[in-house]
């Protein structure tokens, strides 16, 4: 439905010549029931949790645990982040043996603690170093691909996007995610399409682009104004993995069902089992509490809801709430204790 640039694709990615729609790297919530649930509604690519490279170069048992990746089905990425070449190149080569379709370097991330140890977009302010990364890990890393994701400088009076994007198709990335933003912006303001179009016109390789999709039509109009290959979703995805459902139906052309308050529910209760079934009861009950957070926006007694749903301290309570507020909207769906048991299931 939409014209996208023409775009020169490495063989090993061959797969990539049909994926639009991915879903950022996210610390705390891109774990595997998470982008179970993504896939489930149509994402085409999910990475892990973004990854220090020098935990899992020192074998931090934690961090490794954020590789979760053995026997998943459907795309799936590892994204490592750090400032040391010789530990990212090494957290590289251990990936190897891990079940992903691409690696990914963390150039964009804007949060204090990776930057302060000149990790993320702090190195889009030192490009000799995050081009020595760049050729390193692409070198430890083969044969698997290599992407990178990254914003469009530091601050507003170091825009270099142009020449670190250039930099990393001819050091050997397979594409580049650009994030709309400086890294002084972090996530305030409009995310600039205009600089993704812009480096989608000067790259061979795929550009996704990345910034403000929150919907169907904000997704059609990124496309639509920058011709990229693909677009990643971060923060619009939390609470709402029929983000990727709505993108689909905007590449299709046609109309977008939203999800009924009684699917969401089933969708949340799907959540929370999967949840506990990784992580165990309380911790599996907390994770889950930040979708919720934005889930239901817009439907009457929402607030009331996540209230009820945050006393409960036990992922059956959790179900039987939510089995309760469905059958409440529609009451054609049956008893509660039937909908807990049936229509809530896994």
């Amino acid at each position: 439905m939409f014209e996208r640039k023409p775009v020169r694709l490495d063989p090993r990615i061959a797969w990539f010549a049909t994926v639009r729609h991915l879903l950022s790297p996210m610390a705390g919530v891109t774990d595997r029931p998470f982008r179970t649930l993504c896939r489930d509604h149509g994402a085409d690519l999910g990475f892990c949790e973004f990854t220090s490279a020098s935990g899992l170069y020192y074998e931090n048992e934690q961090t490794w645990r954020l590789i979760d990746t053995e026997g998943e089905t459907g795309r799936v990425g590892i994204q490592i982040f750090g400032s040391d070449p010789h530990h990212m190149a090494a957290a590289a080569a251990l990936l190897r043996a891990r079940r992903m379709d691409v690696l990914d370097l963390n150039f964009g991330c804007p949060a204090k603690k990776v930057v302060r140890k000149c990790g993320g977009s702090a190195l889009l302010a030192d490009l000799p170093l995050l081009a020595e990364i760049t050729r390193q890990v692409v070198a430890a890393a083969a044969p698997v691909p290599v992407s990178a994701k990254i914003r469009t400088g530091w601050d507003e009076g170091s825009i270099n996007y142009g020449e670190v994007g250039a930099m990393l198709q001819d050091l050997g990335c397979v594409w580049v995610t650009l994030h709309g933003r400086s890294r002084a912006q972090k996530y305030g303001g409009r995310a600039d399409w205009d600089t993704i179009a812009d480096l989608v016109d000067r790259l061979d390789i795929p550009v996704v682009g990345n910034g403000d999709v929150v919907d169907g039509a904000s997704y059609r109009a990124l496309v639509e104004h920058t011709r990229c290959h693909g677009v990643m979703v971060a923060r619009g995805a939390i609470g709402n993995p029929w983000l990727f459902a709505e993108m689909k139906a905007a590449d299709a052309g046609r109309r977008h069902v939203p999800p009924s308050f009684a699917e969401m529910c089933a969708t949340t209760a799907r959540h929370i089992r999967l949840e506990v079934a990784q992580r165990g009861e309380a911790t599996g009950c907390l994770v889950v509490r930040k979708h919720i957070a934005r889930c239901f926006r817009g439907y009457p007694g929402a607030a009331h809801l996540r209230r009820r749903l945050y006393a409960e301290t036990t992922s059956a309570g959790m179900i039987a709430v939510l089995a309760e507020a469905a059958r409440s909207a529609d009451p054609g769906l049956g008893a509660p204790e039937t909908l807990a048991l049936e229509d809530l299931a896994s």
